[in-house]
């Protein structure tokens, strides 16, 4: 063989090399960008796990601070590369890294600047659920819970935000009284009169004289004659000369003196209703007079048409009698 074709053979062996190290090269520019996104996300992992370690607030603080401070991102991150190239183990490395971009001085041991991970990590993780209480005594104690268990906020230390106040409870309406015309059983009933409860909206009553109940409201056979009538008040048994105090507070309107009722008076009240007292022994009011609720008005005797000293007691609202025992308590 000449020279010629011995330097074509040599030729054609030189090629295949050169494609594998073109080869080589594609194959390490790939190493080291897979590296590099290794070592980035390796980066932001150890980021997350620093913020997240417990350096709030102070450590916060820092890094707000580093964000605005005119920090050289790149050469910072030139030399945590070569660190790694000269063989420093990588949590040293980062550690250093964050230290620059935190604007401190990376010294001999950069780790001494950041909490100790492993002492941190020996402790032992306590959920509040797994507290006494459930962790209710946490929240409370730092105003996140009030008396009543909902979720509450202090605005300073020791003081809880007040909370809204409970509606009050809503007062039943007041409504004029209508007269009946018949009961409920189909019975006629005298003029003027209602058998049905209504709110008197009186701020304060009393029961007139403490008793027993000789005659309710409603139809009755008269112990006078004998004849069924309706009897339009509630009569309360008691001693004689035992003291009669106002139902409600208002103003006498009369007081007067008839064979029928013996000694009586009436005392009108707010909202229109009025109160009457009869066959008393002796009235110690007079017309016109302002009287308090419970305040001694006469005293009970059997003047007028009665079989027994008692109190003769009638209720109106609006003109239309009512039935005192939904008023008066006895028991």
């Amino acid at each position: 063989m000449d020279g010629a074709s011995r330097r074509i053979a040599a030729n054609r062996k030189r090629k295949p090399p050169q494609r594998m190290r073109r080869s080589n090269q594609d194959s390490g520019a790939e190493g080291e960008q897979r590296r590099l996104i290794q070592l980035a996300v390796s980066l932001a992992l150890f980021f997350m796990v620093y913020i997240g370690r417990g350096v709030f607030p102070a450590q916060l603080e820092m890094w707000r601070t580093a964000a605005t401070a005119n920090v050289d991102f790149q050469a910072a991150f030139q030399q945590f590369g070569f660190a790694l190239s000269q063989g420093e183990p990588v949590q040293g490395a980062l550690e250093a890294l964050c230290i620059t971009l935190l604007g401190g001085e990376v010294d001999e041991k950069p780790s001494a600047h950041l909490p100790p991970f492993e002492d941190e990590w020996q402790q032992p993780v306590i959920l509040l659920s797994q507290t006494a209480g459930g962790g209710l005594g946490y929240l409370n104690e730092h105003g996140l819970v009030a008396g009543d268990g909902f979720l509450q906020k202090r605005d300073e230390p020791g003081q809880a935000v007040p909370q809204p106040s409970q509606p009050e409870p809503t007062q039943p309406a007041v409504v004029t009284a209508m007269a009946q015309e018949y009961t409920d059983d189909g019975v006629k009933l005298p003029r003027n009169v209602s058998l049905a409860f209504y709110e008197l909206g009186l701020s304060e009553t009393a029961v007139p004289v403490m008793g027993t109940v000789t005659s309710g409201f409603g139809y009755r056979d008269s112990p006078i004659n004998g004849a069924n009538e309706f009897h339009l008040a509630l009569d309360i048994g008691a001693a004689e000369g035992a003291e009669i105090g106002a139902f409600a507070a208002g103003t006498v309107e009369y007081i007067g003196k008839s064979d029928e009722f013996g000694n009586y008076l009436k005392i009108n009240h707010e909202n229109n209703v009025s109160s009457f007292y009869a066959h008393c022994s002796k009235l110690l009011v007079h017309k016109g007079d302002q009287v308090a609720c419970g305040q001694t008005v006469a005293l009970v005797g059997h003047t007028g048409n009665a079989t027994g000293s008692h109190l003769h007691l009638t209720i109106e609202k609006d003109n239309i009698r009512l039935d005192p025992a939904y008023y008066v308590d006895l028991s």
